[in-house]
C-alpha cells in the first residue's frame, strides 16, 4: 500500500481510540506527580504508604509506558513504520512497572479483588496495540 489516504476505517479508529488511551494514561501519570499534598492526605492509608516509598524505576516506567504509547498513537495516525517500535517500548515499559506489584511489599493487598481489573487491562492494550501495529506494519499501513 503506498497511498496513505487508503488506510481502511478501522485504521483511523484504532488509532483515535490509542490516541484517548494513551492520553487519559498520560494525565493519570501527571496527576500522580503533580498531586498536592492535600490530595495526597485524602488518599487511603496503604496507597499513600506505597506511593512514598515507591522506587524510582517504577514511577519511570509509568511514565516511558504512558508517554511512548501516546508518542506512538500520534504516529499511527500518521502512518509511521516507529509505531511499532514505540508500543513495544510502552508494553516493556507497562510489564516493568506491574512487575512491581510482585516486588514490593503491599502492593498484592492493594489491589486484590477487583483492583486486577485495570492493570491486566492495560496490559492487554498495550500489547494488542503493540500487536495490531506490527500486523499494520505488515501489512503497509505504516511507512
Amino acid at each position: 500500500m503506498t497511498d496513505k489516504a487508503k488506510a481502511p476505517i478501522w485504521f483511523w479508529l484504532v488509532g483515535v481510540v490509542a490516541l484517548l488511551w494513551n492520553g487519559l494514561g498520560v494525565l493519570a501519570y501527571l496527576q500522580q506527580v503533580t498531586m498536592s499534598a492535600a490530595e495526597f492526605a485524602a488518599l487511603p492509608e496503604l496507597q499513600q504508604d506505597l506511593l512514598s516509598t515507591q522506587p524510582l524505576w517504577v514511577t519511570a516506567a509509568f511514565a516511558i509506558a504512558v508517554f511512548a504509547g501516546f508518542v506512538a498513537s500520534i504516529c499511527w495516525l500518521l502512518q509511521k513504520r516507529v509505531t511499532v517500535r514505540l508500543f513495544l517500548l510502552s508494553l516493556l515499559a507497562v510489564i516493568v512497572q506491574f512487575s512491581s506489584y510482585f516486588i514490593i511489599d503491599g502492593y498484592m493487598e492493594f489491589i486484590s479483588g477487583q483492583g486486577w481489573i485495570m492493570p491486566v487491562l492495560i496490559l492487554l492494550l498495550a500489547a494488542g496495540l503493540a500487536g495490531i501495529s506490527w500486523r499494520a506494519e505488515q501489512d503497509g499501513l505504516l511507512r
